[in-house]
């Protein structure tokens, strides 16, 4: 009758060492900013960012899931009201 191996055995031979990382590839930075990544639906847009505190920001997500809406409807539709209220004609997709 054969001898099992041990479980330490069959774990040391288990343990081989990390394979190396794969080479990085050097991209030119101005070559980087002119592919640039973007979503198929923002193509031709601009974005527009502000910053909010950590309670307004909690108030704009209740607001977004109360709404059943995206974070990106609601602006809209308030860029939208904003213009409206300033005498400039409404986003036509607000």
């Amino acid at each position: 009758m054969t001898k099992r191996p041990s479980l330490a055995d069959s774990m040391r031979k288990l343990e081989q060492p990390a394979p190396p990382p794969p080479a990085l590839v050097v991209v030119d930075a101005a070559e980087e900013a002119k592919r640039g990544y973007y979503a198929a639906t923002r193509v031709g847009l601009k974005k527009v960012t502000t910053g909010l505190d950590p309670e307004e920001h909690r108030q704009f997500k209740m607001l977004v899931a109360e709404r059943t809406s995206t974070l990106e409807g609601l602006l809209r539709e308030a860029i939208s009201d904003l213009f409206v209220k300033y005498g400039k004609p409404p986003l036509a997709k607000g």
